[in-house]
């Protein structure tokens, strides 16, 4: 048995056929069908029902399939790890996106990191909005991302290092007399958002549901401090992270009845197959350890 017909065998299961496989693997299908014939023989076991139109798992394929994927899996992370190791000098130049809602100390973190080798990195920190960053690493426009991650992004490795909990605010400036804000109140006030090219930030979810289906004023921003300011000085409302809300003290939290909080997962990531350098994985380790201390 070898990688090359555990990936064989994958490539039957995700792509549905013998042929398909063949030409997503570039062979030829019976070169295809010997391998797994081969594989099968080795073991004396019958990984595939070949009796229909479509090749299906037997009971014992589907057992085998579990641990084929594990195993590549395994190999591929292995393989990464080698190139890493293999990169004998230190990065010159360290890309990390980074989302507004970041603690400052995990920015201190890396910036520690990345002025201790006899020659300092050239840190490079580039803002993202929400679900932007990811794509920055998968795409290797970043080497680190310390941002929101999708959670069903398989290409992304992550460690989450805080739970940031959002809430509406508006700032009594805006109120005036309004002791607080009603439903109508945000109906016809400004609603301010961090906008993206990619991706406007995610829609609040308000009721009732006309706050947003019959419209109502709304002002996007470049960044989030623009978007904390706006709301500071009267000019609109908006969610912000509680510590924000906190530290304002001239801000009013809107009732989560029609302006409903939500949680967001700020992570460390990096691509899962492509390697990164010394400094990176460096600082992966210590986020990683500080994550298992904190889970204990």
């Amino acid at each position: 048995m070898n990688l090359e017909q555990l990936e064989t065998v994958l490539a039957i299961i995700d792509k549905g056929s013998f042929r398909a496989a063949a030409e997503h693997l570039h062979r030829s299908q019976p070169a295809l069908s010997a391998s797994i014939k081969n594989l099968e023989e080795e073991f004396g076991i019958q990984i595939f029902d070949r009796s229909e139109y479509r090749p299906k798992l037997t009971e014992v394929g589907s057992v085998f399939i579990n641990s084929a994927r594990k195993t590549l899996e395994a190999s591929y992370e292995t393989a990464k790890i080698a190139k890493e190791l293999g990169q004998n000098k230190a990065e010159t130049k360290l890309k990390v996106a980074l989302d507004p809602l970041v603690p400052i100390e995990a920015i201190e973190i890396i910036a520690h990191e990345c002025s201790r080798p006899v020659i300092p990195v050239v840190l490079i920190m580039e803002k993202t909005v929400l679900n932007g960053s990811h794509s920055l690493v998968i795409e290797g426009k970043v080497d680190l991302a310390l941002a929101p991650c999708p959670f069903d992004e398989e290409r992304i490795e992550k460690i989450t290092i805080e739970t940031v909990s959002l809430v509406g605010a508006v700032s009594r400036k805006l109120l005036q007399e309004k002791r607080k804000p009603d439903a109508e109140f945000l109906r016809t006030h400004p609603q301010i958002f961090v906008y993206n090219k990619d991706t406007d930030e995610r829609k609040d979810e308000l009721t009732p549901d006309p706050l947003y289906d019959g419209g109502g004023p709304k002002i996007y921003v470049p960044d989030h401090s623009t978007k904390l300011r706006l709301i500071s000085n009267g000019l609109g409302w908006g969610r912000i992270s509680q510590s924000e809300f906190e530290q304002e003290k001239d801000l009013v939290l809107i009732d989560k009845k029609i302006c409903r909080p939500y949680e967001l997962e700020l992570c460390l990531m990096k691509p899962k197959l492509r390697p990164i350098g010394p400094i990176a994985r460096r600082i992966w380790a210590i986020f990683e350890k500080k994550h298992r201390l904190q889970n204990k």
